[in-house]
């Protein structure tokens, strides 16, 4: 490791300066492609006709709740029957924002999700970065049901 540095020291400032430039139009043109692929990608059909896609389009078509499936009004921000978020900008209103993160907290602490080792990592960084001193305190409540502990009991 030390020979890297000493690498470094006797390089000369032009030397550095054409590397440090290769390095940035090499990350440019890395981020181009990303950008290119990314806005030019191939789009995939949706999966239902016209009609269904002209029902979903229309502003008073009903929606559904995606953990009970309960019908719910257009202009709902939440589920009626489990209180999960379902309108279209709940969780870009900064008051309604709070209830849908604290329902996501809510389903870790209550382990009524798909339990994997990304999910669970999720779930405890997104507490400290939510709770910070209280973490452990939401730590306790998210790994009290990990395996080998009894289950959680699904929502009637």
């Amino acid at each position: 490791m030390f020979a890297m540095f000493e690498v470094i020291t006797k390089a000369s400032d032009g030397e550095l300066l054409v590397a440090l430039i290769t390095i940035i139009v090499l990350s440019l043109y890395a981020l181009v492609l990303l950008l290119k692929r990314l806005t030019t990608g191939p789009v995939s059909p949706d999966p239902w006709d016209q009609e269904t896609a002209a029902k979903l389009d229309d502003v008073n078509t009903q929606v559904l709740c995606h953990r009970c499936l309960v019908p719910n009004e257009p202009l709902a921000d939440f589920c009626e029957n489990c209180g999960a978020p379902v309108g279209k900008y709940t969780n870009y209103l900064p008051f309604p924002y709070l209830f849908s993160l604290g329902h996501t907290l809510r389903v870790g602490a209550d382990g009524e999700y798909n339990r994997s080792p990304i999910t669970t990592l999720g779930y405890f960084l997104l507490a400290l970065g939510e709770y910070t001193i209280f973490a452990p305190v939401y730590w306790y409540w998210l790994f009290r049901r990990m395996p080998g502990k009894t289950p959680a009991t699904p929502p009637a």
